[in-house]
């Protein structure tokens, strides 16, 4: 009844609860979908609103041309309304580096995103982009970047707008972040690489979502496309409800958990009173039979209850109350008869066991015994320790298990051959703490009645010691005599008495392989060899360990070597020296190496004392291990003195920082060279240094040549010859090539600010008459005064500038306009006014000018040139001694009047 009871109600409810909890998960998932695709769009909405923003904002600096930085700074202030949708916005120049933003203005380099990649995709392709999360490199701040170009008027990148979004911040979701699912589900955002874009916890921001470990299989689907709900345990194993949806500005993919357990909350509670219910009506029928069968079963309850308490004590009572005369009285009879003949039994077992087990426990070897599934029915305390087993383990494991897994191997054709019947013996070897341990294993039969094998014994010793003895005993002097006879050194023993005991081959060969063994050293070595070593023989007698090194023997025929011996004592136990161990080397190709290496290094450093340059080697740790005597000649620092010290100490720590990232450099296998300048003891130098990687035979560097020339001279040199090219050697006036450089320099900058140059074209009149009738010498004096009293007649700021011959030009910047290029005519003529005082005579100088004004964008040198020279014609025309304006380029062609203004000398 209980049973039937309890089925049908498990089947209904759990029929209904299936169809409810579906259909509410299926509700639940749809809505959580809807709800995160409306976040979504609104993600989509925040950043179109924000690109819209920034295009705005581009296209305002491109209609004002602005490309001062200072300018720049002035007009991103005027926009603080930028300050509502981004955390900064910055202007980058195309070197990458930050030159304003709302945080104020930046010292040039201090910021640098050349390497960000939004910054080189924005540059690629002239069109803004939305960067992946990075880290600002100032505050460390999680961000992303959206970026638009400022173009010129040719198409090209002037500057990149960066717009800065704090993704930690509050104002990056608004009141979206505020979005809830349930009391506990939240909202995340991750890109399709794995990326934590926005988190309730915002340390795992910029961390991929896997970082602490575990993996969450729906995150996972959703970054390979998936959008939609699906239901999935996240790294911590909190099952729960996921939607998915994708932003299409950028790869971010939006999500949001509702925990399983919150949204099935109430369906949970009524499954609860559900169940209650139906254990309820359980327990009431059940409870029924129950108080009927317990009536009838109390006395079989009692027998039950002192069976129970029988098994835990050690010693059996019969039960104190007589059982009843019926089949329960009976079996609680029979069960104490039974318990008390199996207690006898146990006793007289318990102290066999015992016995033996105190016996195998402490013999030194391994007992055991099996049967024949090779179950372990007995084990010693030393069988058990192989494998960490305790008695508990006995009757549950086998050989295999009991025994390492080598060592059972090893026994499996003598197991087969014990349980045949046959007794076996067999020696292998074990694992002894890393080392090889070697066993000796007895197999004994157990042969019953009708002579088959139940099981067999097993008895096993440890044998390493006799083994290593044995193998150490048979192989000690043939090792020693392998080896000190193919050592290449003489060796040998001598005793106290000073004759030798033991000698290898190679003191057998030097002797023509006679018997040195009892022979007295001074016999062998003849009298005069050996009054040269006695001193060191002495030491060693005393105690002392000496090494020293001699010529070889004069009477064999080696005294042209060199040898080094090591004489070391041979002490008994007590410290009494009872001889001595010799090994001696033949040391002469070392010793010659030795002797060449020195020659060598002399000659080396001679010639590098002498190179007129610094000479210096640093090794892989940037220690100096060479440098030349220049150092002290130059810098007054000897040498020997920052040998295998670190350059950083060598030079100075100021001087270390600038060079590092040169020697970065270097160390990474560039060839690095620059100028300095350096005050040496002769005063200040210019220095050339090169940085010469030093390369191993696997093409690895392992160190630094530096080579530091003095160039000043060859400077010097080189600045008088660039004077020379842009000056002229008359008047002292820059020359046609300057001129014309500065010029072109003029006009681009008068294309970017709108403002006109003025460039006029002179020449002196009448200046062939001077030169044919007064010299050369006369109208190069003449020459050099119009050049003095030009330059003396324009601002600093202008230029003056002989052209050629008797032809000068003056170039006018940042006039407002022909009535002050007038003015700085009027000046020139008035400044040829008064005499110029020959050698032996004063002479009346006048000039003509022609000026032109630049007008078009798209003016050149050429055309502006050719206009000065037109007008310079004109004047010449009108009588000389006057100046004559261009007619603007906007006149017809065709038209000859002349705009003009003269100044004639009076």
């Amino acid at each position: 009844m209980v049973a039937v009871v309890l089925s049908i109600t498990l089947g209904v409810v759990t029929t209904a609860l299936y169809f409810v909890k579906r259909n509410m998960q299926a509700a639940i998932a749809t809505e959580g979908f809807e709800r995160i695709s409306a976040i979504a769009e609104a993600v989509d909405q925040k950043f179109l609103s924000r690109r819209t923003l920034l295009q705005t904002f581009g296209d305002s600096v491109e209609a004002h041309h602005l490309a001062n930085s200072a300018v720049l700074q002035d007009f991103i202030i005027q926009h603080k309304s930028l300050k509502d949708a981004f955390a900064n916005v910055a202007f980058v120049d195309l070197n990458g580096d930050l030159v304003a933003g709302l945080g104020g203005a930046l010292q040039p380099g201090k910021i640098n995103i050349k390497d960000r990649e939004y910054f080189q995709q924005t540059v690629a392709r002239k069109a803004g982009v939305i960067s992946q999360p990075y880290r600002n490199r100032l505050n460390g701040m999680a961000q992303v970047a959206m970026t638009e170009p400022v173009l010129d008027t040719h198409g090209d990148v002037l500057y990149v707008i960066s717009g800065a979004i704090n993704l930690s911040e509050h104002n990056f979701l608004g009141e979206l972040a505020n979005v809830k699912f349930g009391k506990s589900g939240y909202m995340f955002i991750t890109n399709t690489e794995g990326v934590v874009i926005d988190d309730p916890d915002k340390s795992r921001i910029l961390q991929r979502a896997d970082a602490k470990g575990g993996r969450n299989p729906a995150a996972d689907l959703a970054m390979t496309g998936f959008e939609g709900a699906i239901e999935a345990k996240d790294r911590t194993g909190l099952q729960g409800l996921y939607a998915f949806k994708r932003i299409s500005q950028t790869n971010w993919v939006l999500g949001c958990i509702y925990p399983r357990d919150e949204a099935f909350a109430q369906i949970e509670q009524i499954e609860r009173y559900t169940w209650a219910g139906a254990l309820l009506l359980t327990v009431l029928v059940g409870g029924l039979a129950f108080l009927v069968m317990r009536s009838q079963l109390a006395p079989l309850t009692r027998l039950h209850e002192h069976m129970q308490v029988s098994r835990t004590v050690s010693s059996y009572l019969p039960m104190t109350e007589l059982p009843p005369e019926n089949e329960i009285g009976d079996l609680s009879r029979t069960f104490d008869s039974l318990m008390l003949e199996r207690q006898t039994a146990q006793e007289r077992l318990k102290a066999s066991e015992r016995f033996l087990r105190d016996v195998t426990d402490n013999l030194p070897a391994v007992v055991a015994y099996f049967d024949r599934d090779q179950r372990c029915l007995f084990g010693n305390k030393a069988g058990l320790a192989m494998r960490r087993r305790t008695q508990a383990d006995i009757g549950t494991m086998t050989m295999k298990e009991s025994l390492p897994d080598a060592v059972y191997e090893q026994l499996v054709p003598q197991v087969a051959k014990v349980l045949a019947g046959t007794p076996t013996r067999c020696e292998g070897t074990y694992d002894r703490n890393g080392k090889e341990g070697f066993f000796e294993c007895h197999l004994v039969p157990d042969i019953r009645d009708g002579g088959q094998t139940v099981g067999y014994y097993v008895m096993t010793f440890d044998i390493t010691r006799q083994k290593v003895a044995e193998r150490e005993r048979a192989a000690g002097e043939a090792r020693i005599r392998t080896i000190t006879d193919n050592l290449p050194a003489l060796v040998s023993h001598v005793d106290a008495s000073l004759r030798y005991t033991f000698v290898n081959a190679h003191v057998r060969v030097l002797h023509e392989n006679a018997e040195l063994v009892g022979r007295l050293m001074a016999d062998v070595r003849g009298l005069e060899d050996f009054r040269m070593i006695e001193p060191y023989v002495q030491r060693v007698l005393a105690g002392e360990s000496v090494t020293f090194e001699k010529t070889g023997y004069s009477t064999r025929g080696t005294s042209q070597n060199w040898y080094q011996s090591h004489y070391i004592p041979d002490t008994d136990a007590e410290g009494v020296v009872r001889g001595f161990y010799a090994m001696t080397f033949d040391v002469t190709e070392r010793k010659r190496a030795e002797i060449r290496s020195v020659e060598s290094e002399q000659r080396l450093r001679g010639l590098t004392d002498n190179v007129p340059a610094l000479l210096t080697e640093l090794d892989r740790d940037e220690r100096v291990v060479f440098c030349n005597g220049r150092y002290e000649s130059w810098l007054g620092i000897p040498p020997a003195s920052i040998i295998n010290r670190p350059i950083r100490e060598a030079v100075g720590e100021a001087h270390y920082e600038m060079r590092k990232p040169l020697l970065a450099r270097a160390f990474a296998g560039e060839v690095v060279s620059f100028e300095q300048t350096a005050k040496l003891l002769v005063g200040e130098r210019t220095l050339q240094t090169t940085y010469l990687p030093q390369r191993n035979a696997a093409g690895e560097v392992v160190g630094l040549y530096v080579l530091a020339n003095d160039v000043s001279d060859l400077k010097q040199k080189q600045m008088q010859l660039d004077t020379l090219a842009r000056e002229d050697a008359l008047t002292g006036l820059p020359n046609r090539r300057s001129f014309e450089e500065r010029v072109r320099e003029a006009l681009a900058r008068t294309r970017r600010s709108g403002v006109p140059i003025c460039l006029m074209f002179l020449d002196i009149d009448y200046f062939k008459s001077i030169n044919d009738s007064l010299g050369h010498a006369a109208g190069d004096a003449v020459l050099k005064e119009f050049g003095r009293r030009l330059k003396e007649s324009v601002r600093e700021t202008d230029m003056a500038a002989r052209y050629a011959g008797d032809e000068f030009v003056i170039l006018l910047e940042d006039i407002a306009g022909a009535h002050e290029a007038q003015q700085v005519a009027d000046k020139v003529l008035a400044a040829m006014r008064p005499a110029f005082v020959l050698s032996n005579r004063s002479l009346q100088v006048t000039t003509s000018i022609g000026i032109a004004l630049s007008e078009e964008d798209d003016e050149d040198f050429a055309s502006l040139m050719a206009t000065a020279d037109s007008a310079l014609y004109a004047a010449k025309k009108d009588g000389r001694n006057r100046f004559m304006m261009a007619a603007s380029r906007s006149v017809t062609r065709h038209d000859s009047a002349w705009p003009r203004k003269e100044s004639l000398a009076r």
